[in-house]
Order: structure tokens, then sequence, then C-alpha cells
């Protein structure tokens, strides 16, 4: 068993009234057995002025493995206390994806 790693930033673009979910594919030297991912950092914001926050979630995962490659999604919300996700937010979230390939 042999890991190896990648590191892979996911971008969200300005928006507002949902739950964000976006992927990304990384690959590696060989074919992966095995892989999960890690959160690595992040940085987000509201696009509209300064709000208390309510709720802040990022979420990583693996999508799917495939020969070499790992395909990992991230879901992102940011969402003040007004009772709505109206507010446009943006980010970017960097992951750490771990595999085992021979």
């Amino acid at each position: 068993m042999a890991l190896d790693f990648r590191r892979a930033t996911i971008n969200f673009d300005p928006t507002r009234g949902r739950t964000q979910d976006e992927s990304v594919t990384v690959a590696f030297g060989g074919t992966v057995r095995r892989a999960d991912v890690a959160l690595n950092g992040f940085d987000i914001a509201y696009t509209n002025g300064d709000h208390h926050i309510l709720r802040e979630k990022i979420d990583a995962r693996v999508v799917s493995v495939l020969g070499n490659t790992v395909t990992v999604g991230v879901e992102f919300l940011l969402r003040d206390s007004s009772g709505n996700i109206d507010d446009p937010f943006t980010g970017r979230v960097d992951v750490l994806v771990m595999a085992d390939v021979p």
C-alpha cells in the first residue's frame, strides 16, 4: 500500500437561495484502490456587505474513483439569521485527496 496526495481547489460563484454543490477530479500516477478527502482550507464571504452568521456548511466527500482519477464533491452554504438564504455568498474550498495507489 502506497499513499499519494493531491491538493485541489473548488471555486464557488456568487449564489443565493440554495446550497452550492461543485466537484473537481484529480488524477494520480496509478490505479486508485481507495481514496478519501479532507478539508485543507477555505475562504468564504458574503458579496453584499457585512452579515451576522447563522450557519456555515462545508462538506467534502469522494464522489467516485475510476482508474487513476478521484472525483471529489463539496457542498457549500453560508447564511445569516434572516430566515432565508437570500444574500449572495461566494468562496473557495481547498481539499486534500488521499489515495492508495500501487
